[in-house]
């Protein structure tokens, strides 16, 4: 049903009379940006894409209909972005003169500062889609400056029409916001009749994404599995650290399948007993984030382990979907797997009640029209 949805959507007269521009500091091969960009063609005359290398593949299954402006600046990550930032203002002015948006949608608060400041030319609609606010994603000596950073993303956001965020609490969490607000979920289309992948351990926890020491519980996870001689980890993703590259993946009880495809990441999940959203809460942007696999989770009915200082886990919390323990407790953890392979009946009603309810409420198909109802009350012009 899904599908014909979309099928039918992509044939109807755009909802918006406007040009939009979406600026994202890379490439668009970010799973919410693939998301996003198929919603923007179908709801406006005319969609501009700007965006910048960062070292990222980028594959050829591109969003048709999209015009795109990607400058080749491999921007890095870290301190090291800073020259590379100041040329990408450049593009991005250049080519916000070139294409005259009448909507921009810039990702992250601090591409709005250059609008607030008048360096690039204002559009009658701003918004901000926050993947990850500079005032709690600052790591290293940069965080003992984030009552700045707080106030320097306050500044921004106060001065724009509009703001996406990704669940309620981090919303909240703001002291100003501009005055249209919406919530679009990081969650999948709906997808049915996944066949889960063969050849993997009759146990396991599925731990994918972007992996690194001291924040993605890894190290708590491989204490774990110590302890539950019949529990294994499968892993994808990207490796980052010396733990990382050096424990976790030669552990003799984890099978790295590398990076794989995104249709894979559903069917590895599909055999596994649970998904690992474990991050590290010293970290604020780590205190408020919505993984992918949380929603990935609730679709196929597969348990979520999280941490209980995590928000997200109040969802969990409520319907029963997974089992919370505290970041860094490994005996905590360890129960948690024993709870998975022997199961129960709270725990299995409540994976059921999670896929009807991500169908009711989370799945991308309602994010859409979230999108919609965003733009139509910031006074975007709609066809007649």
């Amino acid at each position: 049903m899904a599908n014909n949805k979309s099928a039918r959507k992509a044939t109807d007269q755009p909802i918006f009379d406007a040009k939009i521009a979406y600026i994202y500091s890379d490439v668009p091969s970010y799973v919410r940006v693939r998301r996003t960009l198929p919603v923007l063609r179908r709801l406006f005359r005319e969609v501009h894409f700007i965006g910048a290398t960062r070292g990222t593949t980028w594959d050829d299954s591109r969003t048709k209909g999209i015009h795109y402006h990607i400058t080749d600046l491999r921007m890095g990550h870290g301190l090291q972005t800073i020259p590379k930032v100041a040329m990408f203002f450049r593009t991005i002015r250049y080519q916000l003169k070139k294409i005259k948006p009448d909507v921009v949608v810039a990702v992250n608060d601090e591409y709005a500062l250059p609008f607030v400041l008048g360096y690039f030319p204002r559009p009658q609609f701003l918004a901000v889609d926050l993947f990850d606010s500079i005032a709690m994603r600052i790591l290293g000596k940069g965080r003992y400056l984030n009552p700045f950073w707080r106030r320097v993303s306050e500044f921004g956001l106060k001065h724009i029409d509009g703001l996406v965020e990704v669940i309620e609490e981090r919303l909240e969490w703001h002291r100003h916001t501009p005055p249209v607000t919406q919530i679009i979920y990081n969650t999948p289309e709906i997808t049915d009749d996944i066949t889960p992948k063969t050849g993997l351990p009759d146990h396991f926890v599925y731990v994918n994404g972007t992996l690194s020491d001291n924040i993605h519980g890894i190290e708590s996870i491989v204490g774990a599995i110590d302890k539950v001689p019949e529990m294994h980890i499968v892993t994808t993703g990207k490796f980052l650290g010396d733990f990382v590259q050096n424990v976790f993946l030669k552990h003799p009880k984890v099978v790295s399948l590398g990076k794989v495809h995104p249709s894979e990441i559903l069917e590895i999940l599909a055999a596994a007993d649970a998904v690992y959203c474990h991050y590290n809460p010293s970290q604020l942007n780590y205190q408020y984030g919505a993984p992918n696999k949380l929603y990935e989770g609730m679709m196929l009915g597969k348990p979520v382990l999280i941490n209980s200082e995590n928000h997200a886990s109040s969802i969990i919390r409520e319907h029963g979907f997974g089992l919370i323990s505290p970041y860094n407790d490994v005996d905590a953890l360890a129960n948690d797997l024993r709870t998975l392979i022997k199961g129960t009946p709270e725990l299995k009603a409540g994976c059921e009640k999670a896929k009807t309810l991500f169908r009711e409420t989370y799945a991308w198909d309602l994010m859409e029209d979230r999108w919609k109802d965003f733009f139509r009350r910031m006074g975007v012009p709609e066809n007649a």
